[in-house]
């Protein structure tokens, strides 16, 4: 008797092992996963098969994704609008994203001062660089409350 390897099964298995090895290097969220299974032209709802049997099993996890997106991020000197921008932007569901952000229990105050302390040894000498370090603090992700704080402790 021989077994026949429908191309399903082969598909099957070329996305395992994609799915695989991708999660072996790096958390991902789903749809970053979904993206990638695309590009490589591989069958999308096979694709999201697989992957609903890699979350049933918790392999793949939005939740576990977005901890550690918030700790790197976090590590990175990132404030918070930009890091829940970034993971929105990745599809992350908001109620992860809450959680994780809550999780990691950081003084974002604190956090903005340090950054600033860290890139700028002397206090500003006009209202122009005043500005351009409060537009860097903004792109990193703080509010403006936060850049204040920051900039008074100068």
């Amino acid at each position: 008797m021989l077994l026949r390897i429908t191309m399903t099964d082969a598909d099957r298995k070329i996305i395992r092992e994609t799915l695989t090895s991708l999660l072996a290097r790096r958390e991902h969220s789903q749809a970053e996963l979904l993206t990638k299974l695309a590009l490589r032209e591989l069958d999308a709802e096979l694709g999201r098969q697989v992957l609903q049997e890699f979350i049933e099993r918790g392999w793949q996890s939005d939740l576990r994704f977005a901890e550690s997106f918030v700790r790197q991020r976090v590590a990175k000197g990132q404030g918070e609008l930009r890091i829940r921008a970034e993971l929105r932007q990745r599809q992350v569901a908001d109620n992860h994203i809450q959680h994780a952000l809550e999780a990691i229990q950081v003084d974002w105050f604190e956090t903005a001062k340090k950054l600033y302390q860290r890139k700028y040894s002397r206090p500003a000498t006009d209202w122009k660089e005043q500005q351009k370090r409060m537009r860097y603090l903004q792109y990193k992700g703080f509010s403006s409350e936060q850049i204040r704080y920051a900039c008074e402790a100068e």
